[in-house]
């Protein structure tokens, strides 16, 4: 008398579901995400209570000892030249492909002397953007949220 239950069957789980999923998450993170290069030095924004979101194609980094930064390029605030030189390129190579942007970004630290500053604003103004927008951290977004 056999007393032993029926044969079990093996189950096999494939391993081809689980590489499709993490894929297509791969897939969704590439184009979801937002890829940004890294910013040239670290820069502690100004805090302020109520913030909103900061947009525009051209940023402008500005840190304590003066060092301005623009991609790549990165030089003294007395040497600001290049830089606004750059900006003015990129800008005019924009403007001839119909994608003209005159907005401005300036990520300058919270102890950057203000007259750095209220200098770049003139000469931003000069090379044709109409907007220049300081990047700061809020406490509360305008939605009323949490960063």
């Amino acid at each position: 008398m056999n007393l032993s239950g029926p044969p079990r069957k093996r189950v096999t789980t494939g391993l081809l579901p689980m590489i499709n999923v993490v894929f297509l998450l791969l897939i969704f993170f590439l184009i979801a995400g937002e890829m940004q290069p890294p910013e040239p030095f670290d820069i502690t924004p100004p805090e302020i209570a109520e913030a909103q979101e900061a947009e525009g194609v051209f940023s402008l980094f500005l840190d304590p000892a003066g060092q301005l930064a623009f991609r790549d390029l990165v030089t003294s605030f007395e040497a600001r030249q290049a830089i606004l030189s750059a900006i003015d390129t990129d800008r005019r190579a924009g403007c001839d492909s119909g994608q003209c942007d005159t907005v401005v970004l300036i990520h300058a630290d919270q102890s950057t002397p203000a007259h750095f500053v209220a200098q770049l604003l003139p000469q931003l103004g000069a090379l044709g953007f109409e907007q220049v927008n300081l990047v700061t951290s809020g406490l509360r977004s305008s939605k009323g949220e949490r960063p």
